[in-house]
């Protein structure tokens, strides 16, 4: 969240330790703190994470200690990976609830292989929605460094912020469906890795239901990540109280190494260039002449860009929050999905694009000129 939060911090012990290659273990936002079921009522909170406490009432508010969404463990193919790495990283997703030993082969088998990615990701292994690294493979065959960001807390083991949070927009407003403490678990098939959320968080609260899946890529496409994320709100969600939307999914990455970030005009023919930090209370963007509502990038000073892509069958409103955090030293910009007038009665998914590029595979006068790598997207 943003540069001054206390977090949605829950309550827990962190179960294990972080795994990496193919498949890792995840942990959740720690943002949330634990003390009601996302989407309840709540009692007062301090900090600008909101945390749903038990609490009565027509709409959710951000007062009070939360029960925030389990995170789910997965991890990442690292760049070299071949198809050997298909049963290897069934071995390993035992550990997280999927079949070890020799059912892992079959397993594999039936799941095809974790394809050659050049994007390596670990999730930690009691909150399997945290992210706990993310590297690429340059154009140079050069690994960058870990570029997921985290820090704050710690709150059951999580810290407050980190890498593949999900909470509300404005700072300080519901839902905060995985945030510190959340608890969920990971299983890998083939170039899938599939994160859900437990039933409840670390101080065995009641979560949100939240399904995340990786997709990863071989070949042209060996830069790119899919991202899926389902947040299961149904028939008896409340209105939350002052909330814009929700962060879905929050790419989490180092300021310093991403101090900036760009946009899309409307017709995709330019960009608008901005500062990510400053922005620690929300910075939005609508969609509308200066944002066409489709992707945005951060962009480092030596041309590392991570670029988010929307895929273009979603129809939920969005809008962009550009946002830094000072007790992660992060830009977590991403997309907003919007409250609807009578909040949301059905679960949302969001399905994004994450591409990583240098001046070589997206070279500056295609960045000025709005157009994305050929590989970035479906």
């Amino acid at each position: 969240m943003g540069s001054r939060k206390s977090r949605y911090g829950l309550v827990s012990v962190l179960v294990g330790s972080a795994c990496a290659v193919v498949l890792s273990c995840g942990s959740s936002d720690t943002t949330k703190k634990a003390g009601g079921v996302a989407g309840q009522g709540g009692g007062g909170q301090g900090g600008e994470s909101p945390q749903p406490s038990a609490g009565s009432g027509g709409t959710a508010s951000p007062t009070g200690g939360h029960g925030g969404t389990t995170p789910i463990a997965s991890a990442g193919a690292a760049g070299a990976e071949t198809a050997g790495a298909g049963a290897a990283t069934q071995s390993e997703a035992g550990a997280s609830g999927a079949p070890a030993g020799g059912e892992a082969g079959a397993a594999g088998a039936s799941c095809g292989v974790m394809p050659a990615s050049r994007i390596s990701i670990a999730f930690d292994a009691a909150n399997a929605e945290r992210v706990t690294s993310l590297t690429w493979l340059d154009n140079s065959n050069v690994a960058t460094a870990n570029l997921a960001a985290s820090g704050g807390g710690p709150t059951c083991g999580d810290p407050n912020e980190f890498f593949a949070e999900s909470y509300g927009a404005p700072e300080g407003t519901y839902p905060i469906p995985v945030v510190a403490g959340s608890r969920s678990t990971s299983q890998t098939c083939g170039p899938d890795i599939t994160v859900t959320s437990s039933a409840v968080d670390c101080t065995n609260t009641a979560q949100t239901p939240v399904t995340t899946e990786y997709h990863f890529y071989g070949g042209a496409k060996a830069s790119q990540v899919r991202v899926t994320r389902t947040l299961g709100f149904g028939a008896n969600t409340l209105v939350y109280a002052g909330t814009t939307g929700v962060r879905v999914w929050v790419p989490r990455v180092p300021l310093g190494t991403f101090p900036n970030v760009i946009y899309p005009n409307a017709a995709e023919t330019a960009v608008t260039s901005a500062g990510a930090g400053g922005c620690g209370a929300d910075c939005p963007v609508a969609v509308g002449a200066s944002w066409s509502g489709r992707w945005f990038a951060d962009v480092a000073t030596n041309g590392l860009a991570m670029i988010v892509r929307r895929d273009a069958t979603l129809t939920a409103p969005v809008e962009l929050t550009i946002n830094d955090d000072a007790s992660s030293g992060s830009n977590l910009t991403s997309f907003v999905v919007l409250q609807p007038q009578n909040g949301w009665k059905a679960p949302v998914t969001e399905v994004e694009y994450l591409c990583f590029a240098d001046l070589t595979s997206w070279p500056q006068t295609d960045r000025d000129a709005a157009r994305l790598p050929a590989f970035c997207g479906p």
